[in-house]
C-alpha cells in the first residue's frame, strides 16, 4: 500500500514538472540561437519564459582571496575618474568625513586591503603602496605636480602608482611623467593613462578607460537592475548643447523624421540631466556622436549606454586626434558591442533602419550581450589593475 502511494505521488510529479523542465530547455536553446526569421514576443508569458533563463552576478570583482598574506594599499584621488575606479570598477563604497570634507571608503580585495580617499581637503598618507589619481589637464597640471613633488618629498612610498586623466588638447604635455617613471630612475612604478599613446607594451603604461561621468553623479548599475525584456519606447536618443554639433544632430532628426521616434534634449549647459538615465534606459540605441573640438571619440555617452543596456552609435571618424593614436583602442580591444559609423550624418538612417527590422527577442538577447559585456569589462579593469599592484608589491 506505501508503496502504491509513493508510485503515484511519482507520477504525479512527472506529469507535471516534465512539461516545465522541457519548456524551460526549448527556451535556453531559443534564445542561445536566435534568428531574424522568428516571431517576436507578444505576450507576458513568453517575457517570463526569458525571464526565467536570464540570470546575473551582482559581485563582478570577488572580495575575498586565498592569499594568506594582504597587503595595504591606499588610493588617492583629486580626480572624478578616482570615483569610476573606485565605485564602479572595485565596487568600492565611501562615506563623507564632514569634519575633513573628504569620502572615505575601504574594501578588501584579492589579497589587498585597500583605503580610498578623495575631495578638496589635503590628504596625507604614510601607506607603503599608494596610488595617486590626477587631473591631468592643462588647467590642474602644475597644482597636481606639485602635489606629487610634495609627497615624494615628505614620504617617498615603497611602491607608487599613477592613474592619471591624461591632457586631450595637447598630448604631447602627458610627456612631464616620462622622467617620474622608475625605468627612468624615478619612483613611479606604474602608470595608467586616460586618452593617451603613451601606451607601447603595457609594461610600465597602461591605457584606462574614461568611463561613466561620475562628476555628474551617474551611478553604478547592476545587470539585474536592468530591464532587458520589455519593449522600449524609443530607437534612439540624444543629450547635447546646443553648439555645433548639437545643431546637426537636430538636423539630422528632422531630416529622418526621427523626432516621434528617438528622444532628444538640448540644453545650453554640460550638467547632468535629470531625466538623463531614463531616456537611455528607455532606448534601445544612444548617439554618441564625436566632439565637434576634434579631441576624441572616447565619451561617458559610451560607458553609460553599455551599463543600461542602450547599444552606443559611435562615430568615429575624428577630424583630429590630438593623441595620435585610434581612442576607441581599448575598447576595440575588447570586442565592445558598439555600433561604428564614420559619419552620422550619412549612416544614422542605415542605423535606424537596420534596427527596424529586429524584434524583440533580437534586441532582448542584444541587451543581455550589451549589459554582460559591460559587466566583464569592468570585471577585467579591476583584476588588470590590481594584478599590476600586485607584481609590483611582491617584487
Amino acid at each position: 500500500m506505501t508503496f502504491s502511494v509513493k508510485y503515484r505521488a511519482v507520477r504525479v510529479c512527472i506529469k507535471y514538472l516534465a512539461p516545465f523542465i522541457l519548456l524551460n530547455c526549448a527556451v535556453l536553446f531559443w534564445l542561445r540561437n536566435l534568428r531574424g526569421n522568428e516571431a517576436p514576443i507578444e505576450s507576458a508569458d513568453q517575457l517570463q519564459k526569458f525571464e526565467s533563463r536570464i540570470s546575473w552576478s551582482n559581485n563582478v570583482v570577488p572580495t575575498t582571496a586565498a592569499a594568506s598574506t594582504f597587503f595595504q594599499v591606499d588610493i588617492q584621488s583629486r580626480a572624478p575618474i578616482g570615483e569610476y575606479l573606485w565605485n564602479h570598477l572595485i565596487e568600492g563604497k565611501k562615506e563623507l568625513l564632514s569634519h575633513q570634507v573628504i569620502y572615505k571608503g575601504t574594501k578588501t580585495v584579492n589579497g589587498i586591503n585597500f583605503t580610498f580617499q578623495s575631495g578638496k581637503s589635503e590628504i596625507i598618507s604614510y601607506s607603503p603602496n599608494l596610488v595617486l589619481i590626477i587631473d591631468g589637464s592643462s588647467s590642474q597640471l602644475k597644482q597636481e605636480k606639485m602635489w606629487l613633488n610634495d609627497i615624494l618629498i615628505s614620504h617617498t612610498p615603497k611602491t607608487l602608482f599613477l592613474v592619471i586623466l591624461g591632457d586631450i588638447s595637447d598630448c604631447s604635455k602627458n610627456q612631464w611623467i616620462i622622467p617620474y617613471l622608475s625605468s627612468n630612475g624615478g619612483s613611479i612604478d606604474a602608470v595608467f593613462i586616460v586618452r593617451d599613446k603613451l601606451v607601447t607594451d603595457e609594461s610600465e603604461i597602461f591605457q584606462w578607460p574614461l568611463g561613466v561621468a561620475t562628476h555628474r553623479d551617474f551611478p553604478l548599475f547592476f545587470p539585474d537592475e536592468i530591464d532587458i525584456l520589455s519593449q522600449r519606447p524609443f530607437t534612439c536618443n540624444f543629450f547635447g548643447t546646443a553648439n555645433t554639433k548639437g545643431a546637426a544632430i537636430l538636423r539630422l532628426f528632422k531630416e529622418l523624421n526621427l523626432e516621434s521616434l528617438c528622444y532628444l534634449k538640448m540644453s545650453n549647459t554640460t550638467g547632468f540631466y535629470g531625466d538623463y538615465i531614463q531616456a537611455v534606459s528607455d532606448s534601445d540605441l544612444t548617439l554618441c556622436p564625436a566632439s565637434e573640438l576634434g579631441s576624441s571619440a572616447e565619451s561617458y555617452c559610451i560607458y553609460e549606454a553599455f551599463s543600461l543596456g542602450s547599444v552606443p552609435v559611435v562615430e568615429e571618424d575624428v577630424a583630429v586626434d590630438n593623441c595620435g593614436g585610434d581612442p576607441l583602442r581599448l575598447l576595440k580591444q575588447h570586442n565592445a558591442p558598439f555600433i561604428l559609423v564614420e559619419s552620422l550624418d550619412d549612416e544614422l538612417g542605415d542605423v535606424i533602419a537596420n534596427e527596424s527590422r529586429m524584434n524583440l527577442q533580437e534586441k532582448i538577447a542584444r541587451r543581455a550581450t550589451v549589459i554582460n559585456w559591460y559587466a566583464n569589462f569592468r570585471h577585467h579593469m579591476a583584476s588588470q589593475f590590481i594584478r599590476v599592484l600586485k607584481a609590483h608589491i611582491n617584487h
